[in-house]
């Protein structure tokens, strides 16, 4: 699809730079009244010049148009490019009233055009993901929130502030935390109050002083779809260089969500682009689960692009742009008369979000509007190393949280609100047992506000060495999920391919003294040997297969098995394990058996991934973490992940907890998984 661009200012070099990223979107022609403008971009791109917008859509054949204009010119210039019969994006606003805005939507909609309007922030990795969070129920219901567009002092970083000033905070500023808002949410229903104020209206730009009387500061309180308050500011007196720049903070009854810049498309930032506060908790960052996509300006044309081959609306829509011309005009309005002002919907709902967002494993995903995607938000990455098996492996998100209190000798840990912490940074796989003592905990976490939908979860179950006969595995499964209050595992796994006695269901052995829950789990003889059960793991297998027959679990696996182990489960099993865990680190490192798992079809779990004595002030892994400004743990973590590897750690330290989550803004090289694999142990042991 050829594409031109019309104005030539300042953005238009950044918008022709991310077209040259995109071989099907080539910049064909450029307009501008400053000719000498529209022939410099063109030159640097091969593209015609033009000195008037008519004369372009005369002589040259481009699809899409990207109106770059200056503000009050944007409503005219897409108007003439609907009329002549091109596609459009337009620069906000798409126009400075409601009236104009909702002609050009119809006019779009009567001709079978597409019509996209600027920014495109609202499709960028965080804000997407904050959306799936907040309709998953991440922090319950959202009541409050607080939206900020502090661009001020505009003569000190723009080199045309003039134009801005004079149409003020609202259209160019409080869009961007707007465009966010009505993705999340949906439209604006009503501003309740509003007040706008003139703090400065003497400027000086190279060297020309020059007034305004366009208010230059807003504050609103306005209302969502759905009830959500917002209390929006809106500042060109305020400098950008605030802590409040372009952030939104949302609040709801079971937490605060925090997103840095609403205006952020590249995810290039040195602050968390989303943060995650439980009540009574501070905040933390809550790991977007991919590598955030560089967007650019571009990612709008391709936006357009793809709504015009696939015949879906363009996620940033002319009919959400013209939504927010009504609101600002609503936010005058009220300032005006002090009373509250209904707000026109334009037909405007929230759009859908990417699938990415809902996908079990979206580290494997690239979003749809990078150059060289698919129109499907489930396109694979290209992967730097082995990354598990192919085919019909069960998808399991990348990284777990392993819910065992026992840390060696007497000693157990209160994962409650470790687990709450792992909710909160976005963990959807949880590693129960019932000999762990933490499933009624995590059952009620799951049942409360914090719990996302069940469909989102991946819950592991495993039956411990005592339950192995058939009619004890099957009641200990039952209490299991019982105690969890759900219906069925994702996977049921053997603890231990060995049995031991049955002493008895082990019900919560959270409540149990170390001393009778070992009596009951570790039945010895007077030499201290396990008392080993007359039943062989083709039995219990048998048993597994029929309780997944029966529903109480999707998948299969079995723990802390050997190669030799596992092929001969595999020889004698109707239904296979879809997944194997096993102690996985880089002092430790299984590979025949991860290799012959992934050969057939068999997911990994990483269960200690961390916890090897010494491990994380291993003197290889510093510089590699250093490299990549990460701690070593988050190494270790990412190393298991490249090498198709679901590690499953556990830490009861909060910040940790959130860090674990956080492993894919970087990846290992070649050079750095080789140096990992080199600290394999032959003899490794505990």
């Amino acid at each position: 699809m050829d594409v031109a661009i019309v104005g030539c200012g300042e953005i238009a070099s950044a918008y022709a730079e991310g077209l040259s990223e995109y071989p099907d979107l080539p910049l064909v022609a450029t307009a501008d009244l400053e000719r000498s403008r529209a022939e410099s971009l063109a030159e640097r791109y091969g593209a015609d010049a033009f000195g008037a917008l008519e004369a372009l859509l005369a002589e040259s054949g481009a699809d899409l148009i990207l109106n770059l204009t200056i503000h009050d010119a944007h409503a005219s210039v897409t108007r003439a490019c609907l009329e002549a019969g091109r596609h459009v994006v337009s620069e906000k606003p798409l126009a400075l009233d409601a009236e104009t805005a909702r002609a050009l939507v119809d006019l779009a909609d009567r001709e079978g055009l597409v019509l996209g309007g600027a920014p495109i922030s609202g499709q960028a990795d965080a804000q997407q993901y904050a959306a799936r969070l907040l309709r998953d129920g991440h922090i319950g219901p959202v009541r409050m929130a607080y939206a900020v567009g502090n661009f001020g002092r505009t003569t000190e970083w723009n080199p045309n502030p003039e134009p801005f000033l004079r149409v003020g905070p609202l259209h160019d500023g409080a869009v961007y935390p707007l465009t966010v808002l009505t993705t999340l949410f949906g439209p604006v229903t009503r501003i309740r109050t509003a007040d706008v104020s003139l703090l400065l209206e003497e400027h000086e730009h190279d060297g020309r002083t020059f007034t305004v009387d366009t208010s230059d500061h807003v504050a609103a309180t306005l209302e969502m779809e759905g009830g959500t308050r917002v209390q929006l500011t809106a500042s060109l007196y305020v400098p950008h260089q605030t802590q409040h720049f372009s952030s939104l903070e949302l609040h709801g009854d079971a937490g605060s969500l925090y997103l840095d810049d609403c205006g952020n498309f590249d995810g290039d930032t040195d602050a968390p682009l989303l943060q995650v506060a439980r009540l009574g908790a501070p905040y933390r960052p809550c790991p977007v689960p991919r590598r955030p996509a560089p967007l650019s300006y571009a990612a709008a044309a391709a936006d357009a692009a793809r709504a015009v081959r696939t015949g879906e609306p363009p996620r940033a829509s002319g009919r959400q742009a013209a939504h927010l011309v009504a609101v600002m005009e609503a936010i005058e309005a009220c300032a005006e008369t002090g009373a509250p002002v209904a707000v026109d919907s334009m037909e405007f709902s929230a759009p859908d979000l990417w699938p990415w967002t809902g996908a079990t494993e979206p580290h494997r995903t690239v979003h749809p509007l990078l150059p060289g995607s698919a129109d499907t938000a489930t396109t694979t990455e290209s992967r730097p190393t082995s990354d598990g098996p192919d085919g019909d492996a069960v998808d399991l998100p990348p990284i777990g949280f392993g819910c065992s209190r026992y840390r060696g000798g007497t000693t157990y840990v209160d994962l409650e609100n470790s687990m709450a912490d792992a909710l909160a940074a976005g963990v959807r796989l949880f590693d129960t047992a019932e000999l762990y003592g933490t499933e009624a905990a995590l059952g009620g976490l799951l049942d409360g506000p914090l719990g996302p939908p069940r469909d989102r979860l991946f819950l592991v179950g495993k039956a411990w060495n005592t339950n192995h006969r058939p009619e004890h595995l099957r009641a200990a499964a039952q209490g299991s999920l019982e105690r969890l209050g759900i219906d069925a595992f994702d996977c049921y796994m053997l603890h231990w391919p060995t049995a031991w006695q049955h002493q008895g269901p082990l019900g919560d052995v959270s409540r149990l003294s170390h001393e009778e829950a070992a009596a009951l789990t570790f039945p010895t003889d007077e030499a201290g040997a396990p008392l080993e059960a007359d039943v062989t793991l083709a039995e219990t297998w048998r048993e597994m297969e029929a309780l997944r027959e029966d529903g109480l679990t999707q998948t299969l696996g079995i723990c802390n098995v050997s190669r030799d182990q596992l092929e001969g489960l595999l020889d004698r099993a109707a239904v296979p394990p879809a997944v194997v865990q096993v102690e996985c680190h880089p002092y430790h490192q299984p590979t025949e058996l991860v290799d012959v798992a992934h050969a057939q079809g068999i997911r990994v779990m990483a269960h200690s991934p961390l916890s090897a004595p010494g491990l994380l002030d291993d003197e290889a892994l510093r510089p590699i973490a250093d490299a990549h400004d990460v701690s070593t743990a988050q190494v270790v973590l990412r190393w298991n992940l490249q090498h198709g590897v679901v590690p499953i750690p556990c830490s009861t330290n909060p910040d940790h907890v959130h860090g674990n989550a956080d492993v894919f803004g970087f990846t290992l090289s070649e050079d750095d998984m080789a140096a990992i694999d080199a600290l394999h142990q032959p003899d490794f042991a505990r």
